[in-house]
């Protein structure tokens, strides 16, 4: 049985983190890492209590003059996601 390597094994950590991004357009994951140990996950999509445009079914950037215009979207990275559970994980 061959094992997977660490790289191979956190990126399809970060693949299936993707599969709970709420944007219509495109789905990112993100794994925190440190010293070996999964520290915070996050995927991209809209702020904690807004309406999720996957929920709703519109994407405002979609409907925006041009594409590349994304002050219409109002999504957070999955970076952005991973950095702030990691700092609500640290409070607890």
């Amino acid at each position: 049985m061959d094992r997977v390597t660490k790289d191979d094994y956190y990126i399809s950590i970060a693949y299936e983190v993707a599969k709970r991004s709420t944007c219509l357009k495109r789905r990112y994951g993100c794994v925190i890492v440190k010293n070996d140990v999964i520290v915070a996950t996050g995927y991209n999509g809209s702020p904690r209590g807004e309406a999720n445009c996957i929920d709703v079914e519109v994407c405002q950037r979609l409907h925006a003059e041009k594409l590349s215009d994304y002050t219409k979207c109002k999504a957070v990275h999955a970076e952005q996601n991973a950095i702030i559970a990691a700092s609500y994980n640290d409070l607890i």
